[in-house]
């Protein structure tokens, strides 16, 4: 925190003002664009599954803490380059809703076979994670800070608002899911509510793909920064 504290104070140049004051309720109304109420729903069912992975699987790998922080390492370097290098080139080619749809669908399947895999499979799956999860991240923030007219700081707050209600609840319900049924339940549900994120897009394609495709080309790379910063 002091390092970056520093790095601020040292290079960040002094931004603009706005040009009006901005409300708390802004980013609340902001919600109040379809394309931007779908990108944070879908965006909530996404967090859930990542933090799931995030917060329930050292239990599944049941290492030591220098053996998980390993693994973890290993899934953070795939998070960052797929964040960063990986997305914004394959946004490219393919479009950012069908890029975010199979992504969300390869997490899905990825974690229900951590779930259901050994161990050896389990590390595999946990590594991999973080390039699917890499991708999304830069698909959804960027979806969400162009796909309304609202001022991209505005549409950030309302979009994050909306997904990290999923993201900060998905570390109680997944211990409580293994307590009720087994240690694999956890990554079936994270897989449905991954798919479920798919789903929405997909049922909300045509209205997310103008907005979508129009945002993409100008924000890519910095957006794919912001998200894996995020």
């Amino acid at each position: 925190m002091t390092v970056g504290f520093l790095c601020i104070a040292a290079f960040l140049k002094e931004q603009p003002k706005p040009a009006r004051r901005t409300s708390l309720l802004d980013p609340v109304k902001a919600l109040g664009h379809g394309g931007l109420a779908s990108a944070a729903i879908s965006a909530s069912f996404y967090n859930y599954t990542f933090f799931t992975v995030l917060a329930f699987t050292p239990f599944v790998l049941d290492m030591t803490p220098y053996k998980s922080g390993a693994v973890f390492f290993a899934w953070g370097v795939l998070l960052a380059v797929f964040s960063v290098l990986v997305a914004p080139r394959v946004q490219e080619r393919f479009g950012s809703l069908t890029v975010l749809g199979g992504s969300l669908a390869l997490l899905a399947a990825d974690v229900v076979i951590l779930g259901y895999g050994n161990h050896t499979m389990a590390i595999v799956c946990t590594v991999l994670s973080g390039a699917f999860i890499g991708v999304n991240n830069t698909v959804f923030t960027e979806l969400a800070l162009g796909v309304s007219d609202a001022p991209r700081p505005v549409a950030s707050a309302g979009y994050n608002v909306v997904r990290w209600f999923a993201a900060a609840a998905a570390p109680w319900p997944a211990p409580k899911i293994e307590e009720w049924t087994d240690i694999h339940m956890p990554f079936v549900v994270a897989g449905v509510t991954a798919v479920a994120g798919a789903l929405l897009i997909l049922a909300r394609r045509r209205a997310l793909r103008h907005e979508a495709d129009q945002a993409r080309a100008p924000h890519a790379a910095q957006d794919g920064v912001a998200a894996f910063a995020d």
